[in-house]
């Protein structure tokens, strides 16, 4: 499935309009829970429900269950609740509370998430959308090429911005930042 047209450049402005209300420099790393806040959609670990639904949540911080889930937004009313799994790594929780959060901007309606034949609801352009602006908002094109410049390796790139060498790869790939700078060079 292709983006919409105009979405990449959409994404980028949401990931550089995020960090000017945040007060951030366009190439900063962003937290997603500072976002979430500014935002004002509440964030809430998984285990926090382990005293309502015990054997839910047991599950899902399994080593067998923690595929199962990685982060969900619920209604109540207009607002937006975002539900992360606490027990995955903090480099993941940033990707998976970013990927709701893009939902949120994007103003993606709700859906419930069980379809009637009880598979999980899935639309695919939406999770497309925010497939691409969750990351963008992690590592905007400034940052890439803030990275490229700086020539940080992947890890030290994955240090600064708190997420996942695989994040900050797939964002360096697709904002073209080390072709743009050896252009820029040349």
């Amino acid at each position: 499935m292709s983006l919409r047209y105009g979405f990449k450049s959409e994404a980028n402005w949401y990931a550089r309009e995020m960090r000017r209300e945040l007060k951030l420099a366009a190439h900063d790393p962003l937290c997603p829970r500072k976002l979430a806040e500014h935002l004002g959609f509440p964030v809430v670990e998984m285990s926090e429900y382990a005293k309502h639904c015990p054997d839910a949540v047991a599950y899902l911080r399994s080593t067998k269950g923690q595929k199962d889930f990685s982060a969900v937004t619920l209604f109540i009313g207009a607002a937006r609740l975002i539900i992360y799994n606490d027990r995955h790594a903090s480099t993941r929780q940033a990707a998976d509370i970013a990927h709701e959060l893009a939902h949120g901007l994007l103003l993606h309606p709700p859906k419930p998430p069980i379809n009637s034949d009880g598979s999980r609801h899935y639309d695919a352009a939406l999770e497309e959308e925010a497939n691409w602006l969750g990351p963008a908002l992690l590592v905007s094109d400034e940052a890439a090429m803030h990275i490229a410049r700086q020539r940080m390796t992947l890890l030290a790139a994955s240090n600064v911005y708190g997420v996942s060498t695989t994040l900050i790869q797939m964002r360096m790939n697709v904002s073209g930042a080390h072709r743009r700078l050896s252009r820029r060079a040349a």
